[in-house]
């Protein structure tokens, strides 16, 4: 179903089972898979000149949620799912089974895996690469411009399940190993090892995030985090984590 008030390009491919809600403008050259829902008051395939691909994808089954805001240029896999007021700029890719929470950011040039889930408030400076089953949790930023403000854009690598805690600022150019863990409010200036738990301003190695254990289970360790929570993953997933 498609709301009166919605302005649909006539070059735009809408799937079948999908809703666009009211006063949403949906731009040429999108198309939009189906079952997928769009909320009120969203702008998809915004034409700018820095999209390398000047078409917009949107995968099967999402969930768009309203004041979205999406440039041209950009893949989105399905399943994906938006909160409120979401920036998506120009040649991102997103994979998927993706969340991004209200007012998150993605600068552009950007890369994010499979199953990555995004709390509120979370900026993805331009050039990032963000891997799979990563939680990124309120207010995590990326930076990208190491001598600001400067046209050099250096991204930040963040690698599969890693978990950035509330207000964790990662500095241009790092790169966050597997499985590591970097507690609220840290500020990442030096690359993070495979499975340590950072902490601090600037951010050190305080341990093996394995040697962590959740509280009142002194015997369950907390981390790697998909050996104990496997809410919202699918089966085959699961399976998989738990034959490591």
């Amino acid at each position: 179903m498609i709301h009166p008030t919605a302005i649909i390009s006539s070059k735009a491919l809408i799937h079948e089972n999908v809703t666009i809600g009211p006063f949403c403008i949906v731009h040429k050259n999108v198309e939009i898979l189906g079952g997928t829902s769009i909320g009120a008051y969203c702008e998809l395939g915004i034409e700018t000149s820095l999209a390398i691909e000047k078409t917009l994808i949107i995968g099967e089954n999402s969930v768009i949620r309203s004041h979205t805001t999406v440039y041209t240029g950009s893949k989105i896999g399905g399943e994906f799912q938006s909160g409120h007021y979401v920036t998506i700029r120009e040649n991102s890719y997103i994979g998927h089974s993706c969340q991004i929470g209200s007012r998150g950011d993605i600068q552009g040039d950007c890369t994010i895996g499979n199953y990555t889930k995004m709390h509120a408030d979370v900026h993805i400076g331009k050039g990032s690469k963000v891997g799979d089953y990563v939680w990124m949790f309120p207010e995590v930023l990326l930076a990208n411009d190491p001598i600001p403000p400067s046209d050099t854009i250096s991204g930040v690598t963040v690698e599969d399940f890693v978990v950035l805690a509330a207000k964790v600022l990662v500095l241009p150019g790092v790169t966050i190993r597997k499985d590591a863990v970097v507690s609220a409010a840290s500020v990442v200036k030096a690359d993070v090892p495979i499975g340590k738990l950072v902490s601090g301003s600037p951010a050190t190695v305080l341990c093996s995030a394995d040697i962590l254990r959740m509280p009142g289970s002194p015997k369950e360790k907390a981390y790697p985090w998909r050996k104990r929570f496997h809410r919202g993953y699918s089966e085959y997933d699961i399976t998989n984590w738990l034959d490591e």
